[in-house]
């Protein structure tokens, strides 16, 4: 199992890491860990080309479901934090900042960002970030995760 600090620059493919997290099947929308820290973790993801991502509403993704990609990257960094998928629910979302409407537009791979700006045992508070990879950026925003 994978737990506690690793290199900067080594990385984590979905099936290194999936028994860490909370989401499974389809729903585990992050395709690998580029690097992570104890206070900061970026991913990568394909899965919003997937026309059977099952966030997709008639056919379409909403930038709204960009909120998903960055919960399931601060997912995924508690996993590697403590070795152990631990179940928890964004309690809110603040100063979000969407910079497209659709993610069906989006032609690169996803980039996620996320740094741990407060952890307690019970949660966190997070600011995240995803992009695109000419470091377009497409949300930004800051989350309070509450550990079950």
């Amino acid at each position: 199992m994978i737990i506690g600090k690793m290199s900067n620059n080594q990385r984590l493919l979905q099936s290194e890491f999936k028994n860490l997290v909370p989401h499974a099947g389809m729903m585990l929308l992050i395709d690998e860990v580029q690097s992570w820290t104890e206070n900061n973790i970026i991913t990568r993801s394909h899965s919003h080309q997937n026309p059977d991502n099952p966030l997709r509403l008639n056919g379409k993704l909403s930038s709204l479901h960009l909120i998903e990609y960055g919960a399931q990257t601060m997912a995924i960094h508690c996993g590697l934090l403590t070795g152990n998928a631990r179940a928890g629910f964004l309690a809110a979302v603040r100063a979000a900042h969407f910079y497209i409407d659709v993610l069906d537009d989006v032609e690169s791979e996803l980039i996620i960002n996320a740094t741990a700006e407060l952890q307690m045992s019970k949660g966190a508070v997070y600011q995240f970030s995803v992009s695109d990879n000419d470091n377009n950026l497409l949300i930004e925003a800051r989350t309070t995760v509450v550990h079950l």
